[in-house]
């Protein structure tokens, strides 16, 4: 009997770690092109909006709007090729001012809606608060109670079928899992009504969605469920315990279906560990606590030694299922609340901290059910039904708290900087002629360049039949240069625009002046920066300090100095995935520049696959140090600090 109660909890630990997927909360909004609170020098012809799960683009909407009203978007959001978490909208020409990008989105993940503004500027900075902010719409009653619904009905069918196939049910297991069935459907119907009000859709359109097929998905696998419990009603013992093995296996499916629908179908890496254990706490949840249900119906009236054998071989699967469920849910929590402020100041943090007191309540009460009622269940049930009873009660409230989990996002931030223009100048090597550059911003995107030429020595313009901008990012240099022809512009300037500083980047930005008899380049360095990188710096006394820089997408770049004083030192770099995995990284740069001095990159020796030291000699005073990383896959990462370093 034993073996067989650990058979089944083998079965729902094993099931429970084949998934894929991927995790991450609600669709928030994780970048934007433009970025918000940027100032562009030139129009952008497409907006594109990337989020942390996939957006269902025939539900969502999302807009460009000036500050009068009038919108610029050109028909709905799209897909971006190659991006299944971004969206685009294409844009008409923006003249010189601030927009509003506004969108509401729904996840084809779970169906939850996100909706949010931001400002960018044409030639204009944006003021006032211009950060990207996400609201998520007040949790729905009727979600959460669908969700509720839907929980206990798939724990109470899954801890019946456990019950039959490990025999500690008695008799009242396959009423126990009826019950769990009409539950189940009861909830996939609330929800499919509260995802239809959240997608402002019909049925017809809600179920041609990825949104409609997890429903049908789930709806096919309560289904099989039911079958089984048909099959197993008034069958013979071996057909009754083969049927309630099929509905344990279909429940489990359900709750494959359900999880995959979720929170733990975002995540973009590790999706399989993730998943699965999602799906190993919901499955050792309904083994455990569905079985204490079947348990409580199989031993009511007098006592006896069967039923003292039953509560012995369910003690010991309740405590492995207690033991998964903790484990799990420690895994789980420390994977959504990225930090302890976090977890005490957000809705979700609070709701997590409620589940936890009360799934340890629940293990108080399975403590003194194993230690005093189990050895007592022998002569007297009466211990044994208090405290399940006890325990029962606060196991709905831990799964209530779990259906508002499933609607409730985990807390986020974002910080900004504000932006600037380019202004240099320089000369040719022969100094014959002097080339002033001037861009309407700072930052990465489409910009407006205007060059003025002149005479080196007389400082009168110089009338040229061509001018051409040559650009080259220094830090990368597998990224083919590219130009931008110049027109006569007002008052003997050059014109001319184009996004080709493409990407924050230290650039070369070369000047060709073409005149009746000969040619002269004039060489610039320029450097564009995004808006913003939030930077948190951690000092241990006895340890180099760590600065944690969050670059474009959610991903980190560790960048530490030892030692942070003047003089020689060591530069310490570590990649990071959005979940603080460490990156794959193909190639990297440093650079390193002292107060108003010249930036030098620096040699660079790997020490792991996303791990770099390089050498530097550090300055009294700021120090700015960037590295711009390759990830094996393509993606850049670039991260830059300010180093204050105080003197020997």
């Amino acid at each position: 009997m034993l073996r067989r109660g650990i058979a089944v909890l083998g079965l729902v630990t094993v099931l429970g770690g084949l998934g894929q997927g991927d995790v991450w909360a609600h669709a928030g909004l994780r970048y934007s092109d433009p970025v918000a609170g940027a100032t562009l020098g030139d129009t952008p012809t497409v907006v594109k909006l990337s989020f942390w799960e996939k957006p269902e683009p025939s539900l969502s909407a999302v807009t460009v709007l000036d500050t009068g009203g009038a919108a610029y978007q050109i028909g709905r959001p799209e897909r971006v090729a190659g991006e299944p978490l971004s969206l685009a909208v294409r844009v008409r020409p923006l003249d010189r001012g601030v927009y509003i990008v506004s969108w509401r989105i729904l996840s084809a993940v779970d169906a939850h809606t996100t909706a949010g503004a931001f400002a960018f500027g044409v030639r204009v900075t944006p003021t006032g608060t211009a950060a990207a902010a996400a609201s998520y719409p007040a949790a729905s009653w009727l979600e959460m109670l669908a969700r509720f619904t839907l929980i206990v009905g798939l724990v109470a069918l899954l801890g019946a079928a456990a019950a039959a196939v490990a025999q500690f049910g008695g008799t009242g297991d396959l009423m126990l899992g009826a019950c769990g069935w009409v539950l189940a459907i009861a909830g996939l119907i609330l929800l499919a009504e509260a995802q239809r009000r959240n997608a402002a859709a019909s049925f017809a359109d809600l179920l041609r969605t990825s949104v409609g097929r997890a429903l049908i998905g789930r709806a096919a696998a309560i289904g099989a469920a039911g079958g089984a419990l048909l099959v197993a009603r008034g069958a013979r013992p071996r057909i009754r315990r083969a049927a309630m093995q099929g509905a344990a296996l279909a429940a489990l499916l359900a709750m494959v279906a359900h999880v995959a629908a979720g929170h733990a179908a975002a995540r973009r890496f590790m999706p399989a560990a993730t998943v699965g254990i999602q799906w190993a706490h919901f499955a050792a949840v309904g083994v455990w606590l569905g079985g204490l249900a079947a348990l409580l119906l199989g031993v009511r009236g007098a006592p006896s030694p069967t039923k003292a054998a039953a509560v012995r071989s369910f003690s010991r699967i309740a405590a492995a299922g207690l033991f998964v469920v903790a484990a799990t849910g420690v895994a789980r929590t420390l994977q959504e609340v990225s930090s302890w402020s976090g977890l005490l100041s957000s809705g979700y943090g609070r709701a997590v901290m409620g589940k936890t007191a009360l799934l340890v309540a629940i293990a108080v009460f399975g403590a003194f059910n194993r230690w005093r009622s189990v050895p007592a269940a022998a002569t007297s049930l009466r211990p044994l039904r208090w405290t399940a009873s006890g325990e029962l009660a606060l196991a709905a409230g831990a799964l209530a708290t779990a259906a508002a989990l499933g609607a409730l996002p985990p807390p986020s931030s974002g910080e900004l900087a504000e932006p600037s223009v380019i202004d240099v100048s320089g000369a040719d090597f022969g100094t014959t002629i002097r080339a002033l550059l001037t861009t309407a911003s700072d930052q990465p995107g489409p910009n407006r360049f205007v060059v003025h030429v002149v005479d080196y020595d007389l400082k009168t313009p110089v009338r040229a039949r061509r001018v051409t901008l040559g650009f080259t990012p220094l830090d990368d240099p597998d990224v083919v240069s590219t130009s931008l022809p110049l027109a006569p512009g007002p008052g003997d300037s050059y014109v001319g625009s184009g996004a080709n500083l493409a990407f924050d980047s230290r650039w070369r930005v070369t000047v060709l002046v073409e005149r009746a008899g000969d040619s002269v380049e004039v060489p610039l360095e320029v450097e564009t920066r995004s808006v913003g990188q939030f930077v948190s710096i951690e000092r241990v006394p006895g340890q180099a300090p760590k600065y944690m820089v969050q670059v474009t997408g959610g991903e980190h770049v560790r960048i530490s100095p030892d030692p942070e004083r003047a003089g020689p030192s060591r530069l310490f770099v570590t990649c990071y995935d959005v979940f603080l995995e460490e990156r794959d990284i193909e190639e990297i740069v440093v650079t390193a520049a002292a107060g108003d001095g010249p930036t030098r990159q620096r040699p660079v020796r790997r020490l792991d696959r996303g791990r770099f030291v390089a050498d530097v000699e550090l300055e009294a005073g700021r120090n700015r140090i960037a590295a711009i990383a390759r990830a094996i896959d393509g993606t850049r990462l670039r991260a830059a600090v300010d180093l204050d370093v105080p003197a020997r």
